[in-house]
């Protein structure tokens, strides 16, 4: 059974009294999973590290979830091999709100409440899915290596083409795309070759 947007809410306000009073102020709704859940240690890290001026969270919580002994200095001036080379799953409050975002980009008329409650159905999992390989995908050092990019892109345009064509064969979804404010212009590179 699915979380309930209160008991989310509910839990999230339990996590986030969890951490040490100082962190409080400092941690995002959509962060608080992420801190609740590095060690004490960590989470005094990250503490040091905020108070010495950063400014990006999730980056450094990554670090101290891959390594929870990440010295302040490179929390605050992280090494040149980025953690996300590493898989590290993006936070998963983090996809579904980006999931809820798209939702709602979707749907406009769609109430905060119920676009969160969509976007963490089981229905959805597989745009939680795709949303979280296009996250690990944009922080990859490896995407501007060409052939790593023609290769992606080559990807991308399979994907797209093969949605497209369910689009046009599937007349509820073009009724669904020409009542909505998500645009839907077939491409006309359609039938040619990368």
């Amino acid at each position: 059974m699915s979380e309930t947007y209160q008991s989310k809410q509910e839990r999230r306000q339990r996590l986030l009294e969890s951490l040490p009073a100082s962190l409080r102020p400092h941690v995002s709704v959509r962060n608080i999973e992420a801190v609740a859940a590095l060690s004490t240690q960590a989470q005094a890290s990250l503490l040091e590290a905020i108070q010495a001026g950063l400014k990006r969270l999730p980056r450094a919580i990554d670090q101290l979830r891959a390594n929870p002994d990440t010295s302040v200095a490179d929390l605050l001036n992280p090494p040149s091999q980025p953690v996300a080379e590493l898989f590290i799953q993006p936070d998963s409050s983090t996809v579904q709100q980006e999931v809820a975002d798209l939702i709602q980009e979707c749907f406009p008329d769609m109430p905060r409440v119920s676009a969160e409650a969509l976007a963490n159905a089981d229905v959805m999992e597989i745009a939680r899915t795709l949303a979280q390989a296009h996250q690990q995908l944009f922080k990859s050092n490896h995407i501007q290596t060409d052939f790593v990019m023609l290769t992606v892109y080559g990807l991308m345009r399979q994907t797209l083409e093969q949605l497209e064509e369910l689009i046009e064969n599937t007349p509820a979804v073009r009724q669904a795309f020409s009542q909505g404010d998500l645009p839907w212009k077939p491409n006309e590179w359609r039938n040619e070759t990368c």
